[in-house]
């Protein structure tokens, strides 16, 4: 009986393949299985195969793991930013040999710049450069927005470098973080009441506001906290959920309010949102300089992740 295929519903997972050498002998290869005759090894590298010389193989079952940890490095940093992206939805995307180039009026600028992806690091990051930066600027002058690039760090230096030898300069410092979620106890002081609904209210966007946001954060399913004194919002998170990740957004607290615990608080509250419909891990994104923020997700077991800059190309 020959050996069995490879198994194509499990594209993505781990597999040990044992290949005939035709000289004689054998030799493995270990890796995420990306096609019939390829996998990605630990090096993020593409190794191709003949499926006519496997021997045997075996799917690497991997008990869960914790949030940033597990598969190699710039893995778990496509992962994130495929979380990020999917609930922080751009109002329109274009992908062009591997870029993403996403566009929401000029609100935010996770969705408004360009978003390397794996498919583009896999060709070499800077193959067809010329092509894709031309047709980013095309891109962005239609939508009378700058040229920003969102790129994660050390994933893409070769591109930053290159960026930056163009005249480009980097406007925002950030860091990606996660935490594995757990249950969490609530003390709600008695002069606040929390509140919150997978429904966005005009109230709730006019705290902090952005014009514009609504149809942001509205393009997924998410749920969206309230802190309240006196009947008016003083703070606000929202939480989406995508497979076993959960993304915090727009964390907020009304400046005469602040040092009082309500940021710890209303994180907190959804975390436990998160974790009660089925998350497992949270990550977040937060500016560098801000080490008040920082300090606070750390206390909530956050940790970092990877660093990523914002790069704007004139």
């Amino acid at each position: 009986m020959g050996v069995q295929p490879l198994p194509l519903d499990r594209l993505g997972q781990r597999f040990s393949i044992r290949l005939h050498e035709p000289a004689g002998g054998y030799r493995d290869v270990v890796g995420y299985l990306k096609s019939p005759s390829s996998i990605i090894n630990r090096h993020n590298v593409e190794v191709s195969f003949d499926p006519n010389q496997i021997a045997f193989w075996r799917e690497i079952i991997e008990r869960p793991t914790k949030a940033g940890k597990g598969a190699p490095l710039t893995l778990r940093i496509f992962e994130l930013n495929q979380i990020c992206d999917a609930t922080w939805p751009a109002l329109e995307k274009t992908e062009i040999n591997g870029w993403l180039l996403r566009a929401a009026n000029g609100v935010t600028n996770r969705a408004n710049s360009v978003l390397p992806l794996q498919a583009a690091l896999e060709k070499g990051q800077l193959t067809n450069f010329a092509e894709n930066f031309t047709s980013a600027q095309n891109f962005y002058g239609s939508h009378n927005l700058p040229t920003i690039f969102h790129l994660a760090l050390p994933t893409w230096n070769d591109l930053r470098e290159k960026l930056i030898e163009m005249g480009g300069t980097e406007i925002i410092k950030a860091q990606t973080m996660v935490a594995d979620l757990h249950e969490l106890e609530l003390k709600i002081p008695t002069e606040f009441e929390i509140s919150e609904s997978s429904e966005v209210s005009k109230e709730w966007l006019a705290v902090n506001a952005s014009p514009g946001l609504e149809k942001i954060v509205t393009g997924c399913p998410a749920n969206y906290l309230a802190i309240k004194s006196n009947g008016e919002i003083i703070a606000t998170a929202r939480i989406a959920k995508s497979g076993e990740w959960s993304s915090i957004t727009r964390v907020y607290v009304n400046a005469d309010y602040r040092g009082k615990g309500l940021g710890k608080l209303i994180v907190s509250a959804a975390l436990k949102t998160s974790h009660e419909q089925g998350a497992t891990k949270a990550v977040l994104q937060v500016e560098a300089a801000n080490a008040t923020a920082i300090g606070l997700y750390e206390s909530l077991g956050f940790n970092f992740h990877h660093d990523y800059v914002y790069l704007e190309v004139k």
